[in-house]
């Protein structure tokens, strides 16, 4: 059967240059497909994991000599899994970093902060509910924004991002050793995605291009006040996966599940921008990003980043936004591994803007700020009664202007299109399904699946010669996924499936198109 696409809702602000949408799919429940379909009804959370500890540095009094004092900080994270699905099942997994400029919340000037603001928990869910495992993280904090000297600030921001690089690594490595062992989560290690937004973005699109420590040895990294490089990874900080180097001090360095592979495949990045344009090679990871046109905090294209509230602007340093990173990804054609294989409204109408810029969804217009997927509780604030309220809630509204007017409401129609254009790219570059939207051809006249009824065995027989078996797949009428594999050659036999009683679909998905097959297990 094809899969069909039938949106129901779309809703376009008449701005100038405005992508805002929101679009609803009804698909039938037999073709629904895990992984960009929510084919799960609920979610099972497991709070507070640490997964490292790690050496931080709060400025946020810092003593006259703009140091704050170095202690070992627990790093955590919230874990949500698909309610009722199969651990022991092969899972991809998700690391999704929070907001929040390398602040703790109220005190960064804002609203959000933490690994359970409401958008990272909304996604999370959602996320969860396509089949996936999500591990919502905290990173280490602390910089100091209210220096005066901006090489004091451009300095200690920069250490906040490779310290967060350091610990998105530390988290890919608690779960690949994990998996090693006990694997608790069912994760699949080489199905890893790595996302982040605001902040977060900044250190996961870090984390995607640095890939030698030479790359924070550029010139606008080189502090000429102290004669000295801002990033001291041999006598502080360890390398950009949080390990010693070897013959160095490395002396705030704290090794967490050495030996164990620090590495996704995919990251995505909702605003937020990289820290210079040469980190981003040939062979550099796949990345999707999200990024409003008008963001006031990270530039679209290429910028200087800020420091929110500060009148007149205290400068930080200058970046790449995602426009740039997208061009000099799509150059590079590290987005290979999705680009071309996802085409539905979602993408109809990011390419409207994008320059024919694959894997970027541009937000337009500037009631759209830096964040209008984000929402929390105003009147929570105000309760609060702190002497900076209104300045907090001033810079919240920066991020999603419209907020005060249509708050949550508002908020979950960007998480919608946003979910519908990142999750499909996710599941086709980890290599859950072969495409979506493109190439959905009904092949199953000329695909064998047999003996049907069958006791557990089953066999598959490709009969085109033009099109090559790559994955099958078994679900359930649900449309949960039970088993999955790759595929080569003409013929497979599965056995050993250990499938209950009942009706079930093998899903064959061929160059061209896919495969479907009603098979009863007796």
């Amino acid at each position: 059967m094809q899969l069909i696409y039938k949106p129901t809702t779309f809703i376009m602000k008449q701005f100038k240059l405005t992508l805002f949408f929101c679009l609803a799919f009804v698909v039938s429940a037999s073709a629904q497909r895990r992984y960009f379909d929510e084919v799960f009804s609920s979610v099972k959370v497991t709070e507070s994991v640490t997964y490292g500890v790690n050496a931080t540095v709060l400025y946020l009094s810092p003593p006259p000599n703009g140091l704050g004092q170095a202690v070992p900080e627990a790093l955590r994270c919230d874990i949500y899994e698909p309610e009722g699905d199969d651990p022991n099942v092969n899972r991809p997994l998700v690391i999704m970093l929070h907001s929040g400029n390398f602040l703790p919340p109220l005190v960064n000037g804002g609203c959000t902060g933490t690994r359970k603001d409401a958008s990272d928990v909304e996604m999370a869910r959602r996320l969860a509910r396509m089949g996936y495992v999500v591990a919502c993280a905290d990173y280490r904090l602390g910089w100091n924004p209210a220096s005066p000297d901006e090489s004091v600030r451009r300095e200690t921001i920069i250490n906040a991002a490779y310290r967060g690089v350091q610990d998105l690594s530390a988290c890919v490595r608690f779960f690949t050793k994990d998996a090693a062992g006990a694997n608790t989560y069912g994760i699949d290690t080489t199905k890893i995605a790595a996302g982040g937004q605001g902040t977060g973005g900044y250190i996961t699109l870090a984390y995607s291009t640095l890939d030698r420590q030479s790359e924070i040895r550029i010139e606008k990294f080189y502090n000429l006040d102290a004669k000295r490089w801002m990033v001291q990874d041999s006598a502080l900080m360890g390398d950009r996966n949080g390990f010693k180097i070897p013959g160095t001090t490395g002396a705030l360095v704290i090794e967490n599940h050495k030996g164990h592979t620090s590495n996704a495949q995919i990251t995505f990045n909702l605003g937020g921008a990289l820290g210079d344009s040469s980190w981003l090679e040939a062979g550099s990871l796949p990345i999707i990003s999200v990024h409003g046109i008008q963001d006031p905090f990270a530039p679209y294209k290429l910028g200087v980043v800020a420091v929110p509230g500060t009148n007149p602007p205290l400068n930080v340093v200058d970046v790449s936004g995602s426009y740039d990173v997208m061009m000099r990804t799509n150059k590079f054609n590290n987005n290979a591994s999705y680009k071309g294989k996802v085409y539905d409204v979602y993408t109809m109408q990011a390419n409207k803007l994008n320059d024919g810029l694959e894997g970027l969804f541009p937000i337009a217009g500037a009631a759209n700020g830096s964040g209008p997927w984000e929402w929390w509780d105003t009147a929570a604030i105000k309760a609060l009664g702190l002497p900076n309220a209104a300045t907090i809630l001033r810079n919240a509204d920066l991020s999603n202007p419209l907020h005060k007017v249509q708050g949550k409401a508002r908020a979950m129609r960007y998480v919608d299109s946003i979910m519908g254009y990142v999750a499909p790219r996710l599941a086709v570059s980890l290599g859950l399904v072969a495409s979506v939207g493109v190439d959905e051809r009904d092949l199953s006249s000329n695909i064998t699946v047999y003996p049907n009824p069958t006791t557990g065995t089953i066999n598959v027989v490709n009969n085109w010669t033009n099109h090559q078996m790559q994955r099958i797949a078994i679900r359930d009428m649900s449309g949960k996924m039970v088993f999955e594999t790759g595929a080569n050659g003409q013929a497979m036999t599965l056995s050993n499936l250990g499938l209950r009683p009942g009706m079930y679909i093998v899903e064959i998905a061929l160059n061209g198109g896919l495969a479907r097959n009603k098979v009863v297990v007796q």
